[in-house]
């Protein structure tokens, strides 16, 4: 079974004026449903605090469909299973958190 990896990246919006003692906390990674069909898509939302985050996705089949604190997870028929999508945070200090969440696609 071939497997592909995507990986995207963006920077929050946030202004250079934030505070750089202010620590990194990813709160939570959550998914709209953690059971789809395959063709079907949902949002994927990464909740975290800090200075100048970015965000660094990635998913063990499907697409990462858009960039920063929320994006939508795409899957094919062809990737049934169970898929694991992986959310790092990097804040201006280079502090990073991973956080991951897996979805049944049937």
């Amino acid at each position: 079974m071939l497997s592909l990896l995507s990986l995207t990246a963006c920077v929050k919006d946030n202004d250079d004026s934030g505070d750089p003692a202010q620590p990194l906390v990813f709160t939570s990674l959550t998914a709209g449903k953690s059971t789809i069909t395959a063709g079907e898509s949902i949002k994927v939302t990464a909740v975290a605090t800090g200075y100048k985050i970015t965000y660094k996705w990635s998913a063990t089949a499907g697409d990462i469909l858009g960039t920063g604190k929320e994006i939508v997870y795409a899957v094919s028929p062809c990737h049934a299973g169970t898929n694991k999508i992986t959310c790092t945070v990097t804040d201006g200090n280079n502090a990073s958190q991973t956080k991951e969440i897996f979805i049944v696609v049937q």
